[in-house]
């Protein structure tokens, strides 16, 4: 037994064990009982008949050990999700575009099939473009007109009708409409460039070819 500890607080090492461990002057014990005062400060378990050391007990870590490594450990785990998804993310794409080359392969007899394509979407939106901007000179006809009656109005110091008025408000609303349309249908017409331009490109390093006939893989 350790001198000034009771048979009430130590802890006996088990079978053939002793306890190698430091006191608080920085002095160190081997003895067969273990004070649970120094069981948060690190010890070793050593073998009674060789004194190897069988296994060692690292001291108990502070509350700031504690919250740094809490914070370590965050941001590891933030570090390992944020990979999973940069790996998820990689696969999803890998995943895309292996699909999207078997629907090129299996379309597409040439990358003329896709230029061909392309165009009639292209000619088809031109179609739609061509319409919306005859409404649009349609429209700003219509204002002008409506804009001379109603400066006839004002010179005759006569209030315009209701119904001038409205109509008026009413084919403006519709003119900016009809603009915003043709933003729209432009924008689209970009996109289809880009996207079959992109397919074209993808279709002829996959086949080598630049627009000849080649056998669809399927």
């Amino acid at each position: 037994m350790l001198a000034g500890f009771a048979a009430s607080d130590v802890l006996a090492a088990g079978g053939g064990s002793l306890y190698r461990f430091r006191d608080e002057a920085g002095r160190m014990h081997v003895a067969s009982s273990l004070p649970p005062a120094y069981a948060q400060t690190g010890y070793e378990v050593l073998d009674r008949d060789t004194l190897k050391v069988r296994y060692r007990v690292e001291p108990a870590l502070s509350a700031e050990q504690l919250n740094q490594q809490a914070q370590r450990d965050k941001a590891d785990a933030t570090a390992k999700a944020a990979a999973q998804e940069a790996e998820n993310a990689r696969a999803q794409t890998l995943a895309a575009q292996q699909n999207h080359d078997r629907m090129l392969l299996q379309t597409y007899a040439s990358s003329a099939d896709i230029r061909r394509l392309r165009d009639s979407k292209l000619e088809s939106h031109s179609q739609i473009l061509r319409a919306v901007e005859n409404t649009i000179g349609h429209l700003r006809r219509n204002l002008q007109q409506m804009d001379a009656t109603l400066a006839e109005h004002k010179a005759a110091g006569r209030a315009p009708p209701v119904t001038l008025v409205n109509a008026r408000a009413k084919t403006a609303a519709d003119l900016i409409a009809q603009e915003q349309a043709v933003s729209r249908i432009q924008g689209e017409q970009e996109a289809i460039r880009a996207t079959f331009g992109a397919d074209i490109e993808r279709y002829q390093r996959l086949t080598g070819k630049t627009g000849s006939s080649v056998t669809a893989q399927r």
